[in-house]
């Protein structure tokens, strides 16, 4: 049964992943995500770089006939959801959702995906293009830097009608760019941490605080681990690019500014990014032994998408891997700021050129608000893991999340994945997830040259080529896509 039981969470797993993939897009020069303003030291200044203004948005006219045109790569159960309600409720608005494929299979190739970004950012440079977008397959930072997109957060601070309290604006704070704006807006957000046995930490010895510890600190923390023997390392990953790509998405505003269009890969912080990976290996670590089982590692990696997870995953390590699991915040570059990684889940933005910006601002605070999201949920009486996108994940609106969290609290328990038994939850454990969720600050970003770095890095970590060799080819890479 414990064999089942393992394999099922197995298949969980790369379900998410799957999600994950589906709502971020492919790594191939593809979609990326913003980030607060930060030097290239990696000091997050959290102050946009000019004053935020508001632009005060007119309420749709109740009598006014309008058809928003609403365009996505693949098709959301959730926005179909949202149409339907928002019509009933303003039957003057019609919402046109238009989508390519209806789930991936449609497209393995790939090739649906790529006519469909060539079209839609033609049709956006020629000043047409739908009112809206669901920006987590296209290359967005293109539609950024080149203005293409409204400054939704100018429109959320010019609204007396939206309540900011009712969202994590931790999130959102840390999605603005460089210059303060706010182009995309998630509906739904995961989290991305380490996963540890607390117990065993603590009786190694060694020291570490993972509130503020940056790379460089977790490698004197694992050569100090590796040293007490077991042949245990700090973290098992599948290849040093794998480790790489990990790296750079947490940091990604480092290297590429949508707003400024410059690129940074040819700096020194990239270079040291380069030879901490190769130090990492030397000290013995990590190790990037593929298959090597978790048992190996003091850390994990995990991905949360809801609290049912959350209970399911600690569940799963105490019984397989160790007595007292915690989750540990990941490392941050030199100079960041403490706090968690996220990754934002189902990005809409609003054509900066639509004239019908107040009715797609007003459909897209019906979307945030989860309104629609009573027709389905994260499952069985919104318990468990089930379904994809704003039902799936943690929602934006922490509205809806607290209704949610208040269900299993007052459940007191939740299914196993097997269902051969429950799991217990406490008040004291959504607090702590809770200010997990409340510090999360730093987004992962989808790579736009994702396959540059997975093919040139390699020359380095094989001894081929110097750091800086890399680092300059990538940063020509990264220069010509910016400017394309």
């Amino acid at each position: 049964m414990r064999k089942l039981r393992k394999m099922t969470i197995i298949l969980i797993s790369c379900l998410l992943i799957v999600v994950m993939a589906g709502c971020s897009g492919n790594n191939s020069e593809g979609a990326s995500s913003g980030s607060g303003t930060q030097d290239l030291q990696g000091t997050q200044t959290h102050a946009p770089a000019k004053p935020e203004q508001s632009t005060a948005m007119p309420t749709p006219d109740p009598n006014k006939q309008s058809t928003l045109v609403f365009t996505m790569y693949k098709n959301d159960p959730y926005l179909q959801d949202a149409k339907i309600a928002y019509e009933k409720k303003h039957p003057n608005i019609k919402i046109d959702l238009r989508y390519t494929i209806k789930n991936g299979s449609e497209d393995v190739s790939g090739v649906k995906q790529e006519k469909f970004q060539s079209t839609l950012i033609a049709d956006f440079l020629k000043g047409e293009g739908p009112d809206m977008i669901v920006t987590d397959n296209l290359p967005s930072s293109k539609y950024v830097g080149k203005g293409l997109l409204a400054d939704v957060g100018r429109m959320m601070s010019g609204d007396p009608a939206f309540s900011e309290e009712q969202y994590f604006q931790n999130i959102l704070n840390n999605l603005k760019e460089s210059d303060g704006g706010l182009y995309t807006v998630p509906l739904s957000f995961s989290l991305s941490a380490w996963m540890g046995d607390q117990e065993a930490l603590e009786k190694s010895g060694v020291k570490f605080d993972d509130k503020t510890w940056t790379w460089n600190q977790f490698i004197d923390t694992g050569k100090a681990l590796s040293q007490l023997g077991g042949n245990k390392y700090a973290l098992v990953t599948k290849a040093p690019q794998v480790l790489l790509s990990d790296m750079v998405s947490a940091s990604y505003p480092l290297l590429m500014d949508r707003i400024t269009r410059k690129a940074h890969f040819d700096s020194d912080f990239f270079i040291r990014m380069l030879e901490q990976i190769k130090t990492m290996e030397a000290e013995k670590v990590v190790s990037y032994v593929n298959n090597l089982s978790e048992s190996k590692a003091y850390f994990t990696e995990t991905v949360l998408l809801t609290p049912y997870q959350y209970f399911i995953s600690t569940a799963d390590m105490k019984e397989n891997r160790g007595n007292k699991p915690k989750l540990y915040e990941k490392p941050k570059a030199e100079g960041q700021q403490p706090g968690g990684y996220f990754s934002p889940l189902t990005n809409i933005a609003i054509n900066s050129k639509s004239s019908l910006q107040p009715e797609a601002w007003d459909f897209l605070k019906f979307l945030m608000s989860g309104e629609a999201s009573t027709a389905s949920s994260w499952g069985p009486d919104d318990l468990a893991y089930e379904g994809q996108g704003y039902n799936g994940t943690f929602p934006i609106s922490r509205t809806v999340y607290e209704a949610k969290t208040d269900k299993l609290l007052q459940a007191g328990e939740v299914p196993t994945v097997t269902n051969n038994g429950t799991i217990r939850v406490t008040k004291e454990d959504l607090q702590e997830l809770e200010s997990i969720l409340l510090q999360a600050n730093k987004p992962i970003a989808q790579i736009d040259i994702g396959t540059s770095l997975f093919k040139e890095s390699p020359a380095f970590f094989s001894g081929q080529k110097s750091a800086p060799a890399v680092a300059k080819i990538l940063q020509n890479k990264a220069t010509t896509y910016l400017n394309e």
